[in-house]
């Protein structure tokens, strides 16, 4: 691949992720710092709660980052929309002891719901902090929270609202560390767990772009199953297969990734697996009509890649990754086109691992 094209996913790529929330950055400072003051309140609760029980009987927890920012896959949302970060909240309670999981996530509502300034919410899988900004939602903390001591030495996710039905209030098995560590770890090369980690935000962007105004589960995939799908189908494009030496190339990268997708799904359903326990199905609430127009958006976009990958012009490559990608992937002007060699650079694109 031409190393300019390189060069502007390398771009695109900086422009799109979101940074590790706990360096001290100033983009993360306002995120940072609210999930701190909550983390806070929490903390504030349980120590109140516990000042009435034994010693022997009081709740403890533990808290730590999970979903895209423990992973380093997260990308800023489209248009400065809302962004978020996911929390795990592990208490040391067996789920046998608390027949109605929501007895436990109001626990968590009481500690969050203590300030006028935010906007405390539940939803089925978690409980929300909603900040806005002059009437507009600008950023928000999901907490999850998880019976954490259970004989079978499993993890449990509380589920259901308040208003829920009682089959919606639920302890489903989950895995929050070991999903974080899977996608961390697929790879030991450093280059290699890079690239895959590129990817992964690529078709996070590509959705945002292709399926907006569409909600997960209703035609939209989430950003987890298209994690799971990279997972399983990703192959590294990191060095030159003959003489072994570093040539990144993410075009090859994500236009294989792709077109396995693709051929994994041209004759059923698309079908991904969460990598860890429960190993459910992250597709399994499209209809079909819903993944037809998932295959037909993914047909697209592996044409886009294809016909970039066999267009020697860095301009007319870029455009086309451009009308898949969305904007901020820039297209190369032709003037800025050099006549140097199209041989891939030898870069690193210096993002968390």
């Amino acid at each position: 691949m031409n190393e300019q094209v390189q060069k502007s996913f390398r771009d695109f790529h900086d422009t799109i992720r979101i940074k590790d929330l706990d360096r001290e950055e100033e983009s993360n400072k306002i995120l940072r710092e609210k999930r701190d003051i909550l983390l806070k309140d929490i903390k504030s609760y349980f120590d109140k709660k516990n000042e009435d029980l034994d010693p022997v009987d009081h709740l403890k927890y533990e808290c730590f980052n999970q979903g895209s920012y423990a992973m380093y896959t997260g990308v800023k949302p489209l248009d400065d929309g809302d962004f978020d970060i996911d929390v795990a909240v592990v208490l040391n309670i067996n789920k046998e002891n608390y027949t109605n999981p929501t007895t436990v996530k109001n626990w968590i509502f009481e500690a969050l719901d203590t300030k006028v300034n935010r906007k405390v919410l539940w939803k089925k899988p978690c409980i929300t902090v909603q900040y806005t900004k002059a009437g507009e939602e600008k950023y928000h903390v999901d907490f999850a929270i998880y019976a954490g001591e259970n004989e079978d030495e499993k993890y449990y996710l509380a589920r259901g609202k308040e208003t829920s039905v009682s089959t919606e209030k639920r302890w489903d098995e989950s895995s929050p560390k070991e999903l974080k560590e899977k996608i961390n770890d697929k790879f030991e090369d450093s280059e290699e767990r890079k690239q895959f980690k590129r990817i992964i935000k690529y078709l996070k962007r590509w959705k945002e772009e292709k399926f907006k105004g569409e909600n997960s589960g209703t035609g939209k995939p989430t950003g987890i199953a298209l994690t799971a799908l990279a997972y399983s189908h990703f192959n590294p494009h990191v060095k030159d297969v003959f003489t072994n030496e570093i040539e990144i190339d993410d075009l090859d990268a994500l236009l294989y990734t792709v077109t396995q997708i693709h051929n994994s799904s041209i004759w059923s359903e698309i079908e991904v697996y969460l990598p860890v326990s429960p190993y459910n199905n992250l597709f399994s609430e499209m209809t079909p009509k819903q993944m037809e127009k998932f295959k037909e958006k993914l047909t697209i976009l592996k044409t886009k890649l294809e016909e970039a990958q066999a267009n020697i012009d860095p301009h007319e490559a870029t455009k086309l990754i451009n009308k898949v990608l969305g904007s901020d992937f820039i297209i190369i002007e032709k003037e800025a086109i050099s006549e140097r060699s199209s041989r891939p650079a030898i870069t690193s694109s210096g993002e968390s691992a």
